[in-house]
């Protein structure tokens, strides 16, 4: 089975005015699992994903996680920023993601 995806985004942190600023980044292993994941900057995110590496979102569905949607990213009045596909369900876009502003 060919890997799913190069990382994969469980939760977001955002500024003030709700926009993403960083993302935990969970490395993904060529047996489809995970590593403990890393806050990563959006602009690094971005970056990863300009050297073709693959991004997916992953939530948690009671009693396992379910890896989701793509992610990639747009460019939007001159500014980049991380998106995931979009679909019919809203749980699994970055914005519904677990927010980890509690976490230092």
């Amino acid at each position: 089975m060919a890997k799913t995806a190069d990382y994969l985004i469980s939760g977001v942190w955002k500024d003030s005015e709700g926009r993403i600023t960083h993302v935990i980044l969970h490395p993904m292993k060529n047996d489809n699992t995970w590593t403990m994941g890393q806050k990563t900057s959006e602009l690094d995110a971005i970056n990863l994903l300009k050297q073709h590496k693959t991004m997916k979102t992953v939530i948690w569905e009671y009693p396992n996680w379910d890896i989701r949607v793509n992610v990639t990213y747009v460019l939007r009045n001159g500014s980049e920023y991380l998106r995931s596909d979009p679909n019919a369900s809203t749980k699994d876009n970055l914005d519904n993601l677990i927010s980890m502003k509690a976490i230092k």
